[in-house]
C-alpha cells in the first residue's frame, strides 16, 4: 500500500502528465491551424493567378489623371535627366564596371513592350508605385486583385510577374530592351537604409520573416555594442549598419544600385530620382505617352504604417551612430554615392 505522501506523489505527477499533454495538443491544434491559413492563403493565389480570364475581371477605374507639362518644362526636365546619365556614364567609365550579375539583373527587368518601358526595380525607391503601374498596364489590377492585397493574401509582386513573366534567355531579354525606354529610380542611400530597417526590422510585429532572416541573428551578434538599458529584442539601427558592414549580406531592400542594376553595363534612359519623383515620373508617362494609362491616384497604397521616412527622421537616426561606422557604410555604398551624385553623409 502507499502512504499518503507517496499518493499526493503519484497524483501531482498525473496532474503534470495531464498539464503537459494539454501543452502539446494545444501546441499541435496551433501548428495545424497555422498550417491550414497558410495553405488556404496559397491555394488563394494559386487559383486566382492561374485564372486566364485575370486581365479581364473587372479592372479597377481611376478619375484622377496625371497632370501634363508645357513643351518648354518638358525639354528643360529632358536636359537635366540626360546631364543624369551623362555624369553616370562619366563615373562608369572610371571605375571599370565587369560583372557576372548581368544575367540576374536582366532576368529580374520587368519588360513591357507593349507598351515600350524597361524597369528595374529598386526596392525602398517607389518601386510600389511603379508595381502599381505595371500592374495597371498589364491589365491585372483589378477589383478582385485589390481585394486579395488588401487582405495581405496577395502581392501586387505576384500579378505583376504573371503579366510580364521573367525570360531566362538573355539573348531574348535584350531584344526586347532594344524595344523599350529603360529606366530606374534611385534614393539617396541613407533615406533608403532608414526606410528599409523601419519597414522591416524596426519592430517585431508583423515582421516575422525578416525577424527570423535577418533580425534576430543581427540582434544577437551585434547586442554587445547596446547601451545597458538597451533591451529591445529587434536589431537598433546601429547593429543593422554593423551587420551590412561586417558581412556584407544584402536582401534587395538594402543591396547597392550599382548591383541591383549594373547601370554602367545597361544602358538606361532615364534616371528618376526619390527626391524628384513626383516631377520624374510626370515626364516619363506623358513622355511615352502613358497618359491615358496611369493615374496619379487609386486606392492602393503602400506606405510604411509608421510614415514616410524624411530627411528630418534620417538625421535622428543617423545621430546615435559612430562616426567610425558612418565612414565604413560611405565605403559600401561608394559606388552609389557616386554614380547618381549623392553626398555621404
Amino acid at each position: 500500500m502507499f502512504s499518503g505522501l507517496q499518493r499526493q506523489l503519484i497524483l501531482l505527477k498525473l496532474v503534470m502528465i495531464f498539464v503537459i499533454l494539454f501543452m502539446l495538443f494545444i501546441l499541435l491544434l496551433s501548428l495545424l491551424c497555422n498550417s491550414y491559413l497558410h495553405a488556404s492563403k496559397h491555394v488563394k493565389i494559386a487559383n486566382y493567378i492561374s485564372n486566364e480570364n485575370y486581365k479581364h475581371s473587372n479592372p479597377i477605374s481611376n478619375k484622377s489623371t496625371i497632370a501634363t507639362f508645357s513643351i518648354e518644362e518638358m525639354r528643360n526636365i529632358r536636359m537635366q535627366l540626360n546631364s543624369r546619365r551623362n555624369e553616370l556614364e562619366q563615373y562608369c567609365k572610371i571605375i571599370g564596371r565587369t560583372s557576372s550579375n548581368l544575367d540576374n539583373v536582366l532576368s529580374n527587368m520587368i519588360i513591357d513592350t507593349t507598351h515600350g518601358l524597361s524597369w528595374c526595380p529598386i526596392y525602398k525607391a517607389a518601386s510600389s508605385t511603379w508595381m502599381k503601374h505595371f500592374a495597371t498596364l498589364g491589365g491585372v489590377l483589378t477589383e478582385s486583385a485589390m481585394e486579395l492585397i488588401r487582405k495581405n493574401i496577395l502581392q501586387i509582386n505576384t500579378i505583376v510577374r504573371k503579366a510580364f513573366p521573367r525570360d531566362r534567355d538573355v539573348k531574348k531579354v535584350y531584344q526586347k530592351l532594344n524595344t523599350t525606354t529603360k529606366f530606374l529610380i534611385v534614393r539617396h542611400p541613407f533615406e533608403r537604409l532608414v526606410s528599409a530597417y523601419r519597414d522591416k526590422l524596426e519592430h517585431i510585429e508583423g515582421r516575422d520573416y525578416y525577424y527570423r532572416r535577418f533580425g534576430r541573428h543581427i540582434a544577437h551578434k551585434y547586442h554587445r555594442y547596446r547601451k545597458p538599458n538597451e533591451t529591445k529584442l529587434e536589431p537598433t539601427f546601429t547593429e543593422f549598419l554593423r551587420f551590412i558592414v561586417e558581412e556584407k549580406y544584402f536582401d534587395e531592400h538594402w543591396a547597392p544600385f550599382i548591383d541591383t542594376c549594373e547601370p554602367c553595363l545597361i544602358q538606361y534612359n532615364y534616371i528618376l530620382k526619390f527626391d524628384t519623383f513626383d516631377r520624374d515620373q510626370k515626364f516619363l508617362i506623358q513622355e511615352l505617352g502613358l497618359n491615358e494609362y496611369l493615374y496619379e491616384k487609386n486606392d492602393l497604397k503602400n506606405i510604411n504604417p509608421r510614415g514616410v521616412t524624411t530627411t528630418t527622421l534620417v538625421k535622428q537616426y543617423m545621430q546615435n551612430v559612430p562616426r567610425s561606422l558612418l565612414d565604413e557604410i560611405n565605403k559600401v555604398y561608394e559606388n552609389d554615392f557616386k554614380l547618381f551624385s549623392y553626398l555621404p553623409i
